[in-house]
């Protein structure tokens, strides 16, 4: 859904949080965020990405939440 995915990207951009976006829609994002990736170099090639607002820093609990998905990825049999 569109809006939905919209919407996402808005709240990002806002500095209200943190979405994931697919490396197929990497290339749709809006100027205003920026891609952070979240998986080993040995990792299964699908690439997914963590959205942040560009040009702020991560609040600790984006921080937080950016590791643990880091964690997760390294966890994945590749």
């Amino acid at each position: 859904m569109v809006g939905g995915w919209t919407a996402k990207q808005g709240y990002v951009a806002a500095g209200l949080g943190v979405t994931l976006i697919p490396a197929l829609a990497a290339t749709s994002v809006r100027p205003d965020i920026i891609l952070l990736p979240i998986d080993a170099e040995d990792a299964p090639p699908r690439a997914v990405y963590a959205a942040t607002a560009r040009g702020r820093s991560l609040s600790p609990a984006a921080r937080a939440f950016v590791s643990a998905l880091r964690e997760a990825a390294a966890r994945i049999p590749g």
